[in-house]
């Protein structure tokens, strides 16, 4: 009763909260898209900034720090001496003088001795926070450990103003590490030289000290736990959002470039809390509209509804009573025509099928192939002048089958009879092939009280003795009939050459189309007065035969000579 008003109140849910929907998605995917465009892409291009001035910064000290220990190799001397000598130490400062000039600001020169003492560079003495080194300090050692490697670290103190970017490699004299090469750059020269300002950013060294210039302060001038390591990820940190992304630069150096995002987050979540509120309101609201519309109409609708239902099931005379103020007059009116005009219109239709299909079948039944008349004629022509008595029997049975072919008033016989028919023309066929044919039959002597449809066999065996020959020109064709679970199996075999698989499928379908334009013309006959008076269950099936040739199975219902359908348990086998 209430099948339509479902269909109607879901349908104007679905249509009523598809914009709030869309609406919501929107909202959704411009949130993604900016976060995308201001968040992800934005760090991404910093952090690939910072990436490649910390590779530059470090490929340019690389290349100071061997090309000043080059010079150093070809001043003769130890560092002791250059320590003694102020004129050795002015020839080192002159000779490595052009490794400094025009160089990033703030970056200094420092030649030490095996303790961590100054003997010649830019300044007297090491920037404020460095000067405590002594031979002690892990950085000399390194270098040290691994003399024909620069090595790179951060030092100094906490605040980034007092950190420095430290690059520097042993002097080996004699085969003995003999001083260091040490170039420091400012934390605050490098972040003049790399940054944007638009973003912050961390530079780890391999024990994570920290450098600049993240606007979070640490005292102890590591970087904090959430932020050691270098893969993209939301960092909660001092009740603050951030986007952190880094990458490794060499040397045990990371780079993490670091978005604050607790503003923006705190924005997407407000504006998703807008959208989840506007949806919680408008549901109610679209829920009263939909009952209030739905309701009105839902009597009415389910009168029509039952109306059409009777009529599809056959009924023509259901009642249609729609309330006035429903606004559906006009279909009642339209519902009580229609039915007038259906049951005039189904009473002519079914008088004019049922002369259709008696006019189709007749026709099928009264095609008889001229070439096999004409073949026979002739043969009887010859065997006239060879053998009279021969050509008499082929006139007596040429005579029955065309009486029996051309009697209409006898549409369906039984098996019995139209078995009489098939042998009297296989009889003819054999003498015109004489010993190249070969007819066999294998009937369930049960099966010949069926009553099955008049010259069902003949179009199938023409088929077969015309296209059923083997390579030698022989034909051997037979005849099966049996019982199926539920239907009259008839098989006619020929052990030809057969048809391949593309021309069975044609003809397959060729049997299941309302419509024959091909040349075969016998099978289809068949096929199609099956259809018409039994319907789309029974009909022909072509086959190829696995040890060669063709198979065509006629699928017949069970009728008993009485004029019943049999059950499979009252066949009596």
């Amino acid at each position: 009763m209430h099948q339509f008003q479902d269909e109607l109140r879901q349908a104007l849910w679905k249509y009523a909260l598809l914009p709030v929907l869309l609406l919501t998605v929107a909202g959704l995917l411009l949130m993604v898209g900016s976060w995308q465009h201001y968040v992800v892409k934005d760090n991404a291009r910093h952090r690939t900034q910072l990436v490649s001035g910390i590779e530059t910064v470090m490929e340019d000290g690389a290349r100071r720090v061997e090309r000043i220990g080059n010079q150093l190799e070809k001043s003769p001397g130890s560092i002791e001496k250059i320590q003694r000598d102020g004129k050795s130490r002015a020839e080192i400062m002159a000779a490595v003088y052009p490794e400094l000039d025009n160089t990033d600001a703030g970056l200094t020169f420092y030649l030490l001795d095996n303790q961590g003492k100054v003997v010649a560079g830019s300044r007297q003495q090491l920037p404020p926070g460095l000067q405590d080194l002594s031979e002690e300090w892990g950085f000399l050692q390194r270098m040290g450990r691994s003399p024909a490697e620069m090595q790179a670290e951060l030092a100094g103190g906490s605040p980034r103003t007092n950190r420095y970017l430290l690059m520097g490699k042993a002097v080996k004299t004699a085969g003995q590490v003999d001083g260091f090469i040490l170039l420091v750059l400012p934390g605050e020269a490098l972040q003049n030289r790399l940054m944007s300002g638009k973003q912050d950013a961390i530079l780890l060294d391999q024990f994570d000290n920290l450098l600049f210039p993240w606007s979070q302060q640490t005292a102890a001038g590591k970087a904090p736990a959430v932020f050691r390591h270098n893969k993209a990820s939301l960092v909660h940190y001092e009740q603050q959002l951030y986007y952190a992304t880094g990458r490794d630069v060499g040397h045990g150096f990371t780079v993490l470039a670091v978005t604050p995002v607790t503003n923006l987050l705190s924005r997407y979540v407000l504006g998703a809390a807008l959208l989840l509120a506007l949806f919680i309101l408008m549901v109610p609201i679209i829920g009263v509209s939909v009952l209030r519309e739905s309701r009105g109409k839902a009597k009415s609708i389910d009168e029509l509804v039952e109306a059409f239902a009777a009529v599809k099931t056959g009924n023509w005379t259901h009642p249609l009573n729609l309330q006035p103020a429903s606004g559906l007059a006009v279909v009642q009116e339209a519902y009580e025509h229609m039915t007038r005009s259906l049951q005039e219109l189904m009473r002519k239709n079914e008088e004019e099928a049922k002369a259709s299909v008696i006019s189709e079948i007749r026709q099928l039944e009264s095609q008889f192939n001229p070439h096999f008349l004409f073949n026979t004629l002739e043969n009887i022509k010859f065997m006239v002048k060879l053998d009279s008595d021969a050509a008499m029997s082929m006139i007596k049975s040429l005579s029955k089958l065309l009486r029996y072919s051309i009697n209409n008033t006898v549409r369906r016989v039984k098996l019995a009879d139209d078995l009489a028919y098939v042998r009297g023309y296989m009889e003819i066929q054999q003498r015109r092939f004489g010993n190249r044919l070969v007819y066999q039959e294998q009937i369930d002597p049960q099966s010949l009280s069926c009553e099955i449809p008049k010259l069902i066999f003949q179009p199938a065996l023409e088929n077969a003795v015309k296209y059923g020959a083997d390579a030698k020109g022989r034909i051997a064709i037979s005849l099966q009939v049996e019982f199926g679970r539920d239907t009259l199996q008839i098989r006619i075999q020929d052990r030809g050459r057969g048809m391949d698989a593309p021309t069975i499928s044609r003809l397959q379908a060729l049997l299941d189309s309302e419509a024959n334009d091909s040349v075969h013309m016998g099978v289809y006959n068949i096929h199609r007065r099956i259809r018409l008076m039994y319907g789309k269950p029974y009909g022909v099936q072509v086959k190829q035969r696995e040890g060669g040739g063709t198979e065509v199975l006629l699928v017949l219902p069970i009728i008993w000579e009485e004029g019943k359908h049999a059950e499979t348990g009252n066949r009596g086998r």
